[in-house]
């Protein structure tokens, strides 16, 4: 199969390892029935008792006031974690969707629930980009700020990093605005793992409208190390993906352009990344050897045109995930042990190791909070158990004081993320003032935050 492989049609192959598009969530199950939710890999479910769609506030507000136990809302179902299921109440923001204001500024006010792709076409349709956006676009916005959802760059800030006002829901129905004057409220809503309340509209600060050129190419893997130490600072936007077994990498670096020229033409290579993920998975001797092919079918890139069109990539195959973000300038060194041990113990994994830089935030809960990071992904299909995996990487990820990504895999509880982030205290304080009976803790959260079922909230 594989020496017919076009150079293109691998390259984009490969690049659609390192995400995946969230289907929109179809069941429309009333509250009442017989309901039922799961994510996007399929690794999280739940079977709450009521399951609700409200179309505005005041719908939302009565569902608050009187529905009983954990409430949790959910967007686009593409976190990992266990952020989302309950046993008690699910709410859908899929109806609280759209561009609803912007002003001169560059500030654009969206429903909550709109996906990243369609707020940031209709950003550009009012002449603005997003600062910078993840590559995977299909999240809504409150979730992907909810967890500290990111791109790449390392003067650029995550998606909540780049959040203006918010409007939030407390469990009691009472809706909020809160902007930079309210302080810290604010700085805790902007990365709230849905743990304030209920986001019903984010206001995001814009950019005037840019376009990218993107370029891709591959190095062997140490080389590309080396590469991305010395320009880190160079590109707007940089990232690579590691092929430890390989020992092969795709670069990828975005600029701005000043040409109106566009190629954005991608191939949709989606089916055959899943028949080579299968290969991998029924004849794992072969994973080295198609992870060395990378170098022999990518060739080098270039496309072009407006940022939100550069950014995207469609995602179809699935997997799951762990996140770390470790300090800037360990970033490498922490890759390089994560990819020795994944050849020292000879983990069958296709998928590649997606690294990115992200500038550092005032947010309280953000894996950026108050510091500059490198993010780490490492991704298993979905069909393979990613427990080995992530076992053997993530005591790395911790011993360089690594930050988990909210909405995907770890292990860590309240006591060691409590010590690696300075305000983590002053989120407590904040969420108890917003949610005094815990009504949005799920299992996970408690976990997380510290806080026992029953105790003091």
């Amino acid at each position: 199969m594989l020496p017919t492989l076009s150079r293109r049609t691998l390259l984009q192959a490969l690049l659609a390892t390192t995400g995946a598009a969230v289907l929109p969530f179809s069941s429309r199950a009333l509250a009442g029935s017989a309901a039922s939710w799961h994510n996007w890999s399929g690794n999280q479910s739940a079977a709450p008792k009521q399951l609700h769609y409200p179309s505005k506030a005041s719908e939302l507000s009565q569902l608050l006031v009187n529905s009983t136990g954990t409430v949790r809302p959910f967007g686009g179902s593409h976190s990992f974690s266990p952020i989302v299921p309950t046993e008690d109440t699910l709410i859908s923001l899929e109806a609280f969707n759209g561009l609803r204001d912007q002003d001169d500024n560059g500030n654009l006010t969206f429903g909550a629930g709109t996906r990243l792709g369609a707020a940031s076409a209709q950003a550009w349709q009012a002449g603005y980009s997003f600062r910078n956006e993840p590559d995977i676009n299909l999240q809504s916005l409150a979730g992907a700020i909810a967890t500290g959802t990111h791109g790449t760059g390392i003067t650029l800030p995550c998606l909540s990093g780049q959040v203006a006002g918010l409007q939030l829901m407390r469990p009691d129905g009472e809706e909020v605005t809160l902007t930079a004057a309210d302080g810290d409220a604010f700085l805790a809503a902007c990365c709230g793992l849905g743990a304030l309340g209920v986001i019903t509209a984010v206001t995001l600060r814009a950019d005037p409208a840019y376009r990218l050129r993107e370029h891709t190419w591959t190095l062997p893997l140490d080389e590309a190390i080396d590469f991305v130490n010395a320009n880190r600072h160079r590109y707007r936007n940089i990232e690579f993906f590691a092929f430890p077994l390989g020992r092969t990498a795709i670069i990828k670096t975005m600029e701005l352009t000043d040409s109106a020229e566009e190629a954005l033409e991608q191939d949709d290579s989606n089916d055959l990344l899943e028949k080579v993920c299968e290969l991998s998975l029924r004849a794992p001797w072969l994973t080295s050897t198609l992870q060395k092919l990378v170098t022999l079918f990518v060739s080098d890139e270039e496309r072009q045109g407006p940022a939100h069109r550069i950014y995207a990539n469609r995602r179809t195959v699935r997997f799951n995930e762990m996140e770390y973000t470790v300090p800037a300038d360990d970033g490498l060194d922490c890759l390089r042990e994560v990819c020795e041990r994944i050849r020292d113990q000879d983990i069958n994994v296709f998928f590649p190791i997606e690294y990115r830089y992200t500038a550092a935030d005032d947010t309280l809960l953000s894996m950026f909070s108050e510091r500059a990071g490198a993010s780490i992904s490492v991704h298993q299909y979905y069909k393979q158990d990613y427990q080995p995996l992530f076992d053997a990487v993530e005591p790395i990820f911790q011993r360089f004081a690594g930050r988990p990504h909210w909405g995907k895999l770890h292990s860590l509880d309240a006591t060691r993320l409590r010590s690696l982030y300075p305000r983590f205290d002053d989120f407590l304080a904040l969420r108890r003032e917003f949610d005094p009976e815990g009504r949005m803790l799920n299992p996970y959260l408690r976990r997380v935050l510290g806080i026992e079922t029953g105790g003091r909230q």
